[in-house]
């Protein structure tokens, strides 16, 4: 896709529209933990992919790596997610379990939290997280977060935070089943949408959280996530380890798990690594 000209004003400073500007973002960004270092590639299979590559070094956490485009960018339970060419933001981001460690399902939640802040700053729309880690805008998927974790040598627990925003699409460029169910911030807002920018949004909301997240209070965060989320009270359908369960939402438990009070009876927590969400109805 191409670059959309023209400038934006972002707190003063003018950024060309649809380009990834690495040395802004890194110039701009002051961060303590999230960005001390950055990668960008042009193309790569998934920034995932990327970031595992550096996680036996010691700036993987806190790395950064950007991509334009991938070749098999995934989702959650090995779905594919499919962007065009310089018009998504396409970041991973490396958290050593040696520093600062958090869960990764809580990362996961943080990880939603701030995109969702960054989409309500440069959108028109208020956004919804859906569970567990969706950022939608009137239904339609704008965002995804992905979270992998393996063991490293030194076995602590590593984790990449992957993270996909739909920045610069048409209506036109979302394909078969994405034409119903997609949209991008472009087709959300009346002013221009500079990438960098958004960018610099997302890893400055990610960095106020896991810089000490030794002080994160858990119980503000779900909080937070529930404010953010169109979870309460809807009557959902889960997929978990094969069987489809239907219940309605109550709570979102410690373990970043949803708690439905299942039709059948009784109340259960399904958590999100084993569980995808198959239909939502929400009350009138």
């Amino acid at each position: 896709m191409a670059s959309r000209p023209g400038p934006t004003s972002t707190q003063g400073a003018t950024m060309k529209c649809g380009t990834l500007d690495i040395e802004s973002i890194q110039a701009t960004l002051n961060s303590r933990r999230i960005g001390q270092r950055i990668e960008f590639k042009a193309e790569t299979s998934s920034t995932n992919d990327e970031a595992w590559l550096y996680a036996d070094e010691d700036a993987f956490d806190g790395l950064v790596v950007f991509a334009e485009a991938q070749t098999a960018g995934r989702g959650r339970r090995g779905r594919i997610w499919q962007s065009h060419r310089g018009a998504s933001l396409l970041l991973s981001i490396g958290i050593s379990g040696q520093k600062h460690s958090i869960a990764g399902d809580w990362l996961s939640i943080i990880a939603a939290i701030a995109v969702h802040e960054t989409i309500s700053k440069f959108s028109d729309t208020r956004p919804t997280i859906k569970w567990p880690n969706d950022v939608l805008v009137c239904g339609r998927k704008i965002s995804g977060v992905l979270v992998e974790s393996r063991q490293s040598q030194s076995e602590t627990r590593n984790h990449v935070v992957g993270i996909g925003i739909n920045c610069l699409q048409h209506q036109g460029h979302f394909d078969g089943p994405l034409a119903n169910s997609a949209t991008s911030l472009e087709l959300l807002s009346h002013r221009p949408i500079d990438r960098s920018a958004v960018a610099i949004h997302l890893l400055h909301a990610l960095d106020q959280r896991l810089a000490h997240p030794e002080t994160l209070n858990q119980e503000s965060l779900r909080s937070d996530w529930l404010s953010k989320a169109d979870a309460l009270g809807a009557r959902v359908t889960l997929e978990h380890n094969s069987q489809q369960h239907t219940g309605t939402i109550i709570d979102l438990d410690p373990t970043a798990a949803l708690v439905l009070q299942l039709d059948e009876g009784g109340i259960r927590a399904f958590n999100a690594a084993d569980t995808s969400l198959v239909s939502t109805e929400y009350g009138s």
